[in-house]
C-alpha cells in the first residue's frame, strides 16, 4: 500500500517588491516611452544629418561622397544665409515685447473687480487660433492697398514690399499680438498664488507700487520669465510659416529654416542642407546655453 504524506510543504517564498522599488519602476517605465521616442526619432536622425552635413548626399540617387567641410564654407560664404540669419535674430525682438506686454497684462487682470474672465479669453484666444489663419488675416491688415494699419494712421506704407524693415516691423508685430495671450495665462497663474502680504509688508516700508514691482512681482515671475522665453527662442529660431505665408519669400522676411528648405531640401541638396540644419542647432543650443547662464533662476546651478 501507498502512504499519504500529510506534510504541510509550504511554496517558496517570493520576496515582493517593496513601494519605493515598486514606485520607482513604474515612473521608468513612464519615461521610457519618450526616452526611446527621442532615441529613435531625434538623436538618430541628428547624428544621420551630423554625418551627411559633410557629404554631397543625393536621396534620389541614392550616392554620396565627402566632401569634408565644403558645405560649411559654402554657406558661411553665401549672402542669403547672413541675410536670412540677421532676419531670424531681428524677429526674436518679438519674444521679449510678448513676454513683458503679457506680464503687465496679467497685473491689470489680477486688480480687475468684474470681466476678468471675459477679457482673458479674448486675450487667450490668438495662442489657441490657428497660426496660418492669423497670418494670412494679417497680410490683410498690413496691405499697402486699403489694409487696416494704411487706412488707420493715414499712411501708404508698403508693409509687403521690397522694404526689408517694413516686413519684420509687421512680422513683429503679428508675433506680439499672437503671444501675449499665452504669456499673460502663465503670469496669472503665478500672480495668483503670492501673498497679498508680501505688497502689504512693502507699503508698510514705504514702498510704492514701482517698488512692488520690481521687487515682489519681477522675482516672483522669474522662472515663468525665464521659461517664455527660453521656449519661445527655441520656436522663434526655427520659424518657417513667416517666410512662406505672411512674406512670401520676400528678402525682408526670410528665415535661416527659409534658407534649409529653399537651397537645401527643396534643391536636393541633402548634405548642404543637413550642414545648414547643424548651423541652427549650434546657434539654438549656445543661445539655450547663455540663457541659462545669465539667468538668475540657474545661476547657482551652473557654473
Amino acid at each position: 500500500m501507498y502512504e499519504l504524506d500529510l506534510k504541510y510543504k509550504p511554496k517558496p517564498h517570493r520576496k515582493k517588491l517593496t513601494d519605493k522599488v515598486s514606485e520607482a519602476l513604474h515612473g521608468y517605465a513612464f519615461v521610457a516611452v519618450p526616452v526611446i521616442g527621442f532615441l529613435v526619432f531625434t538623436l538618430s536622425a541628428l547624428g544621420f544629418s551630423f554625418y551627411m552635413s559633410f557629404t554631397d548626399y543625393n536621396p534620389i540617387k541614392g550616392t554620396y561622397t565627402f566632401v569634408e567641410f565644403q558645405n560649411y564654407v559654402a554657406i558661411f560664404k553665401e549672402e542669403f544665409f547672413r541675410t536670412a540669419f540677421f532676419n531670424t535674430v531681428i524677429m526674436l525682438l518679438s519674444i521679449p515685447i510678448g513676454t513683458f506686454l503679457g506680464l503687465l497684462l496679467a497685473i491689470y487682470l489680477k486688480k480687475l473687480a468684474k470681466g476678468r474672465i471675459v477679457l482673458m479669453i479674448l486675450y487667450y484666444l490668438p495662442a489657441v487660433t490657428s497660426s496660418i489663419a492669423i497670418m494670412l488675416v494679417f497680410r490683410d491688415i498690413f496691405r499697402s492697398d486699403g489694409g487696416l494699419i494704411n487706412t488707420l494712421f493715414g499712411v501708404d506704407l508698403k508693409w509687403l514690399g521690397a522694404d526689408p524693415w517694413l516686413i519684420k516691423i509687421a512680422i513683429i508685430v503679428k508675433n506680439v499680438w499672437a503671444s501675449v495671450g499665452g504669456s499673460m495665462i502663465l503670469y496669472f497663474a503665478v500672480l495668483t498664488s503670492v501673498p497679498g502680504s508680501y505688497y502689504e509688508a512693502g507699503k508698510v516700508c514705504g514702498a510704492n507700487a514701482w517698488h512692488g514691482f520690481v521687487d515682489v512681482t519681477m522675482p516672483m515671475t522669474n522662472a515663468t520669465t525665464f521659461y517664455i522665453i527660453t521656449t519661445g527662442v527655441m520656436t522663434g529660431l526655427q520659424n518657417y510659416a513667416d517666410s512662406t505665408v505672411f512674406a512670401q519669400g520676400l528678402p525682408g522676411g526670410r528665415t535661416i529654416v527659409y534658407y534649409i528648405w529653399t537651397n537645401g531640401i527643396n534643391s536636393a541638396q541633402y548634405g548642404y542642407a543637413s550642414a545648414a540644419s547643424m548651423i541652427l542647432v549650434l546657434i539654438i543650443l549656445v543661445i539655450t546655453v547663455i540663457l541659462f547662464k545669465f539667468s538668475s533662476v540657474f545661476r547657482g546651478q551652473i557654473k
